[in-house]
C-alpha cells in the first residue's frame, strides 16, 4: 500500500533505523497497555519505531569512563523519536485520518487511588498508556528477551522505541520469527536486585502468538535500583552509577519490598514535586535538561551478538563501584578502598574510606560552593554528612 510505504519512509527520513505496522487485530488478546483503546479508540494500525543507542557511549558507561555522555545519548534520541512521531501524526491527520503519539517515557496510567499527576512515590506498576514494546513485536519488528525488553535481530536490546496509532488502515509487516535472544541469561547477572528469574517464565499473547521471557519480580525493586537507590553489585565489587545502597537481599514478601520502594522515594527530592512527572518531552526538548542515568544493565549489554554482550557484561564487572565524593562527583574505584555510611533517608552512601575521615571539610566546600553535584539526591545526602559534628 502507497499509505504504507510513506509512512515508513518518513520515519526512516527522520532518523528510524528500524520501522515496522502492526494491525489493531494482533494486539486483541495482549496485554492491557497494549490495548489502544485508551488512548485513541478509532485506532486500526500502530506505526513502531526504533533507534539504537551509541554503542562506544554504551560501553564507556559500562566501564565507568564517561556517565553523563549516556544521558546526552538518552537526550538526543528521544528528540529524535518524538520528532519522527509528531511529523507521522502531521501526515496522516493532514490525509484526514486520526493519529496520535504515545508518550516515550515517564508518562503513566493511574494505579490504587494514586494521581499520576502530582504522586509519583506510591506507583509501583507504573502501566504505560500505551506499551511500544508490545506494540514493536506486533510490528515485527523484533521479540521479547529473556530480561522482557524488546531485541532486534540488528541491534539487540539497546534501542529505543517510539509508536504512533491511527485510525489508518495499514499494511502490517509479518512477524519475526526467529527469536534473536538465545536464552544466554546474562541480564540476569547484572542487575544490582535480581529483576528477572534465572528459570522460572511469564508470558504474553501478542497476534495470537505466546511469548516467553524471564519471570518478573515486582516493579518496586527495579524503581529502586534504576531509580538510583541502590547501584551494589551482587559479589558487592561492582556497582551501576548509583552510589547508593539500601540491604540486600531484600525483604521475602513482596508488599515489604513495595514499602521500603516507597518509604525510599518518599525521602528523595528527585520523586518530589512537578519535576518528578515531567514528560519525557519536557525533558530532552530542555536545553538546560541533563539526563542523569545510574542502571539500564539488562538492555545495554544485550546486543545482538552474544560475544559483544560477553565482552559487555566484563567490562560492567570490572568496572569498580561508585562513590560519592567530597566534592560531588561520582567516580568509580576498587571496591576495597570504600566504606558505607548510613544516611536518615533510607539508603546508605558509598565514599572513600579516606574521605570518610574528613567530612567535617564539606562544612568548608559547602560554604564555598565548591560542590559540584548533578543530582538533587547527592546535595542532600552531602549536606546531611556535613552536618555531622564528628568523623563517622
Amino acid at each position: 500500500m502507497e499509505l504504507s510505504s510513506q509512512v515508513k519512509a518518513i520515519a526512516r527520513e527522520n532518523g528510524a533505523a528500524l520501522v515496522g505496522i502492526a494491525s489493531r487485530e494482533r494486539l486483541a488478546g495482549a496485554p492491557p497497555s497494549a490495548d489502544p483503546d485508551y488512548l485513541l479508540p478509532s485506532t486500526r494500525s500502530v506505526i513502531s519505531f526504533v533507534i539504537p543507542l551509541d554503542r562506544k557511549i554504551i560501553r564507556d558507561y559500562l566501564g565507568k569512563r564517561d556517565w553523563l555522555a549516556h544521558g546526552a545519548d538518552h537526550k538526543r534520541i528521544y528528540r529524535e523519536l518524538y520528532n519522527i512521531a509528531e511529523r507521522l501524526v502531521d501526515f496522516l491527520k493532514e490525509k484526514d485520518f486520526e493519529a496520535i503519539r504515545p508518550d516515550m517515557n515517564n508518562v503513566y496510567r493511574p494505579e490504587g487511588g494514586s494521581n499520576q499527576t502530582t504522586d509519583m512515590v506510591n506507583m509501583v506498576e507504573m502501566v504505560p498508556d500505551f506499551s511500544h514494546r508490545y506494540g514493536a513485536v506486533a510490528a515485527g519488528v523484533g521479540r521479547l528477551g529473556w530480561s522482557g525488553n524488546l531485541m532486534t535481530p540488528q541491534f539487540g536490546s539497546a534501542v529505543f522505541l517510539g509508536s504512533v496509532l491511527t485510525s489508518a488502515v495499514l499494511e502490517p509487516d509479518p512477524l519475526l520469527e526467529e527469536n534473536p535472544c538465545d536464552k544466554c541469561k546474562l541480564c540476569t547477572t547484572v542487575c544490582p536486585v535480581e529483576m528477572m528469574d534465572k528459570k522460572e517464565t511469564m508470558s504474553v499473547t501478542i497476534a495470537g502468538r505466546e511469548y516467553n521471557y524471564g519471570k518478573k519480580e515486582s516493579n518496586a525493586r527495579c524503581i529502586i535500583a534504576c531509580g538510583h537507590n541502590h547501584g551494589l553489585g551482587l559479589d558487592k565489587t561492582w556497582s551501576t552509577w548509583s552510589p547508593y545502597h539500601v540491604d540486600y537481599p531484600f525483604p521475602s514478601e513482596v508488599a515489604e519490598v513495595i514499602a521500603l520502594s516507597r518509604q525510599i522515594r518518599a525521602a528523595d527530592p528527585n520523586f518530589q514535586g512537578k519535576r518528578a512527572v515531567l514528560t519525557q518531552r519536557d525533558k530532552c526538548f530542555d536545553p538546560n535538561e541533563i539526563y542523569i542515568n545510574t542502571c539500564g544493565n539488562c538492555g545495554l549489554i544485550c546486543w545482538e551478538k552474544r560475544e559483544d554482550r560477553e565482552e559487555n557484561r566484563r567490562i560492567l564487572l570490572n568496572s569498580g563501584v561508585v562513590v560519592l565524593t567530597a566534592e560531588g562527583r561520582r567516580m568509580a574505584v576498587p571496591a576495597e578502598e570504600t566504606t558505607e555510611i548510613d544516611t536518615p533517608y533510607g539508603v546508605k552512601v558509598a565514599m572513600l574510606r579516606r574521605e570518610a575521615q574528613a567530612l567535617p571539610e564539606l562544612v568548608n566546600l559547602l560554604k564555598e560552593g565548591a560542590l559540584t553535584t548533578r543530582v538533587a539526591r547527592d546535595t542532600q545526602i552531602l549536606n546531611y554528612l556535613a552536618s555531622l559534628p564528628v568523623a563517622v
